[in-house]
């Protein structure tokens, strides 16, 4: 961006420091100084026309859809489906959208709390990586990470038995989420077992191998409480919105048509459960689970306002954007509207949220990225699978958003950590695959390499045993420094031609060389205990918002998500590993 016309030149002396509020970072104070005749020259008139026009920005990217699109939608829905009244209309609308948001989290985790619900029990995660099991030479069981106590012979059953290809259990999704994230009760240690139809997937396997190791462990177990939340995963929920809201809306209510037409004694409210709840419900039963059925609110008098309200991603109004990006600045020492209009430069080169309307759309393309890439190498588009490194954290997350918006099949969704940690027959691939590595972002591409997955090790293993198969490394938004790690490794690995990294968007890590003033630099950048600095930045998932983001921003950032503990706060020592 241009910055205006300079009306008034101001010289501010380099020992100035500019106080901001402490962030709870571990790393040093901040100081705000400026250098040697740094001369600004901006303006220093009002700057609301250009916080609107960044705001605006914002939110058309995020994809808002407004009361006014909600009565079109409607209208076109009641010309295509003359029989169903506009208040069936509205009600389906509603059912659609009462999870479009994150927002809509709350509202699961308070349900939770009145049932005295402790926590989100992640149990998918204990059966699906063997590498997790170790042998206790004392009273001889199996034990997990998570202090399970088995005996062997059942968990050898269960481990080597159970497929490694299963979608992402919500589950591990919710546990994510909502861990550490919302007050749960602690007064029990009572625990949720969320059931979906992944989880009905991995039970009914479970079952069919053990009836007695699934009745004692999972089934009977007193500190589990099963839980089904109606409708969540037959709408358009903040997790799966492939498909436009108005194309879903559509594909349910021809279905909606259908049963109504050979039930036309059934309520509204009945064909809705009917449609959204009843083959996981059945499905459930059959397992012997009586689950805790979470209901959301009945709603009186819809209209387009509340359908609206029910889909708006997180984010401030344009009165709480504009307040917040001013009192920033007011809390310097330099003019106000020197540093509105240095931060607000900063936003519009850097700053990238998602909602989940934007997340689906940007997953998608991801998909095709990933195909062409593939093709290129001559690989077959059959070939490709999907790993999930770890259901818990945020790749769990994309993993599910990815498989549901790409309609991806479950056979191709593998658990799978490494070639390393796993016996041969736990996974076996047809010649010429491709295994993709996927993630939200690489910001600095360690965890990915390092951390979650063992690349330079797993590269070795492939070159030895098992040259026909490639590594993709997948992520909505990657860094230039991301990428240029991740490319070294692949080069030191021999692996140019076989292995490689796509992304959707694409970001410079070293923003600080296209500003040119020092004063926005020392306001955003990060400094490290042994004084290096790490220039930021300024990426916000509805689930997540980054560990290097910038901590001057950080109350901006926090109206990007569900609540502030959905921000993390610090700089890792390991961002700064050395690179081959």
């Amino acid at each position: 961006m241009i910055l205006p016309v300079v009306n008034n030149i101001i010289n501010i002396n380099k020992h100035q420091i500019l106080p901001f509020p402490s962030f709870n970072q571990s790393w040093q104070a901040l100081h705000y100084t400026a250098l040697d005749n740094d001369t600004v020259c901006i303006s220093s008139g009002s700057t609301d026309l250009h916080i609107g026009k960044t705001y605006k920005n914002i939110q058309k990217s995020l994809g808002n859809i407004t009361a006014k699109d909600i009565e079109n939608i409607a209208q076109r829905l009641q010309l295509e489906f003359g029989d169903i009244s506009r208040e069936e209309i509205f009600n389906i609308m509603n059912t659609m959208s009462e999870y479009g948001s994150y927002n809509a989290l709350k509202k699961i985790v308070d349900e939770l709390y009145q049932k005295k619900i402790s926590e989100i029990f992640d149990f998918a995660a204990l059966y699906m990586y063997k590498d997790k099991i170790v042998k206790e030479e004392i009273d001889n069981p199996f034990v997990n990470d998570s202090g399970l106590k088995v005996p062997a012979d059942y968990f050898n059953k269960i481990i080597t038995c159970i497929p490694k290809d299963n979608g992402v259990a919500l589950g591990s999704v919710f546990d994510y989420l909502t861990f550490l994230k919302y007050p749960m009760y602690y007064g029990t240690k009572k625990s949720a077992l969320v059931l979906d139809k992944n989880s009905i997937k991995l039970f009914q396997k479970m079952k069919e191998m053990d009836r007695d190791f699934f009745n004692r462990e999972v089934l009977n177990c007193d500190e589990l409480v099963p839980v089904y939340i109606d409708n969540f995963e037959n709408s358009y929920n903040f997790l799966n919105q492939g498909k436009t809201f108005e194309q879903n809306v559509f594909d349910f209510t021809k279905k909606y048509q259908r049963l109504k037409h050979e039930h036309p004694e059934f309520s509204s409210d009945k064909i809705i459960d009917i449609l959204c709840n009843s083959k996981n419900i059945k499905d459930i039963k059959s397992l012997g689970f009586n689950p805790v059925r979470i209901k959301p609110l009945k709603k009186d008098n819809i209209d387009a306002q509340t359908i609206a309200q029910n889909l708006a991603p997180v984010m401030p109004s344009e009165e709480k954007f504009k307040s917040i990006i001013k009192n920033i600045a007011k809390r310097s020492e330099i003019e106000p509207q020197i540093i509105e209009n240095l931060l607000l430069e900063y936003l519009d080169k850097n700053l990238a949220v998602y909602s989940p309307r934007l997340l689906s759309k940007k997953l998608q393309t991801l998909h095709k990225k990933i195909v062409e890439s593939v093709k290129s190498k001559g690989y077959p588009e059959e070939n490709i699978y999907y790993t999930v490194l770890n259901p818990n954290k945020s790749t769990g997350i994309i993993s599910y958003q990815f498989q549901n918006v790409n309609n991806i099949p479950d056979n191709k969704i593998i658990y799978w950590r490494g070639f390393s940690l796993m016996p041969d027959t736990d996974l076996k691939l047809p010649e010429k695959s491709t295994i993709v590595i996927l993630d939200d972002c690489f910001i600095s591409g360690n965890t990915i390499i390092y951390e979650l997955f063992n690349y330079q090790l797993e590269a070795n293993n492939l070159n030895i045993q098992r040259d026909g198969t490639n590594i993709l490394f997948a992520s909505v938004l990657c860094t230039n420094a991301a990428e240029d790690r991740i490319r070294k490794n692949i080069r030191y690995a021999n692996r140019e031609n076989k292995d490689d990294i796509v992304s959707v968007d694409q970001k410079n890590i070293n923003w600080c060389e296209d500003i040119k003033s020092k004063y926005i630099t020392d306001l955003l950048k990060l400094i490290r205990k042994d004084n290096q600095i790490l220039a930021t930045t300024a990426v916000v998932f509805p689930f997540m918002g980054s560990d290097t983001n910038a901590p001057g921003v950080r109350e901006l950032f926090a109206q990007f998500v569900p609540n502030r503990n959905y921000l993390h706060n610090e700089v890792k020592e390991d961002d700064f590993f050395v690179d081959y």
